[in-house]
C-alpha cells in the first residue's frame, strides 16, 4: 500500500510540478536533467590527452612526458554552456541528479577513447570530511558509481582518502596557490587494493590538473600501474 501511495504521490507531483530540461525547458521524465535532444547536442571528445602538456594522444600510450603519473581524459569542455551548467547544479546547487548526465557523457567518451578494452579499477577522487558534511555527498563518487555501473567496471570507494582538508580550487587565485593547497593532500590507507591495478581516476572537473596530479602520484607510490584520470568536464 505504501508503494502504491508513493507512486500515486509522485505521479501527482509530476503533473503539478513537471520536471523541465535544464537547457530547453521541455518537459521530461522525473529525476532527469536533460531531454534526449539536448543531451545528444553535447559535444563529446574522442581522444585522450597528455596530462602535462595537453597534447592529443592517439591511444593509451604516452608519446611525451613519459614520467608524468597519468594520462588525461575529458569528456566535454567547460567552455560549453550545458556541461558547465550541469557541474554548477551538482556542486553548488546540490542537485544530485546532475551527476547522471555527467557520468553518461563520460561513459560515451570512455568507449570512444577505447578505455573499455582493458581491465580497469574505477576510483573516485576523495572529498574532505568538512566539505562532505556541508554538501552531503561526494559528487565524484556519484559520477564514478554510475560510470562504473554503465560500463560494468569494478569500483573501489575505500582505502584512498583525502587526508588534508583543502579549500576549493576555484577559490585559488593562481597556479602556485593551487599547488600549495593540494600538496600531499591524499593518502592510500589500503595499498593492497590498488597495487598492480590499472586505474581510472574519476573527478567531475579538471582545470589546472593539480588535484589529479596529487591523487595519481599518491596511487602510483602505492604500486598502481597505468592511471587514466577522467573528468566529465575540462576547464
Amino acid at each position: 500500500m505504501k508503494k502504491i501511495l508513493s507512486s500515486f504521490f509522485d505521479s501527482v507531483m509530476d503533473i503539478l510540478f513537471p520536471s523541465l530540461c535544464l537547457d530547453c525547458g521541455e518537459s521530461i521524465v522525473s529525476d532527469e536533467m536533460l531531454c534526449a535532444r539536448c543531451f545528444e547536442n553535447i559535444y563529446i571528445n574522442r581522444s585522450l590527452f597528455c596530462g602535462k602538456c595537453g597534447a592529443r594522444l592517439p591511444s593509451l600510450k604516452k608519446i611525451c612526458h613519459l614520467d608524468f603519473p597519468y594520462i588525461l581524459g575529458a569528456a566535454a569542455s567547460y567552455k560549453d554552456e550545458l556541461p558547465r551548467l550541469l557541474v554548477h547544479e551538482l556542486k553548488f546547487k546540490f542537485v544530485r541528479n546532475a551527476a547522471r548526465p555527467l557520468a553518461e557523457i563520460l561513459a560515451i567518451y570512455a568507449r570512444n577513447a577505447g578505455l573499455t578494452e582493458d581491465d580497469w579499477l574505477v576510483v573516485p577522487v576523495p572529498l574532505g570530511p568538512k566539505r562532505f558534511r556541508r554538501r552531503g555527498y561526494n559528487q565524484s563518487e556519484i559520477i564514478a558509481k554510475i560510470f562504473a555501473e554503465t560500463l560494468s567496471i569494478k569500483i573501489e570507494n575505500d582505502g584512498f582518502v583525502r587526508s588534508k582538508e583543502t579549500k576549493p580550487q576555484s577559490e585559488m587565485r593562481d597556479f602556485e596557490s593551487r599547488v600549495e593547497n593540494t600538496k600531499e593532500c591524499f593518502s592510500v590507507v589500503s595499498p593492497e587494493k590498488f597495487a598492480g591495478k590499472n586505474i581510472i581516476l574519476i573527478d567531475d572537473v579538471s582545470t589546472s590538473g593539480i588535484t589529479f596530479f596529487e591523487a595519481a602520484t599518491s596511487l602510483k607510490k602505492s604500486g598502481a600501474k597505468k592511471i587514466v584520470a577522467l573528468a566529465s568536464v575540462k576547464g
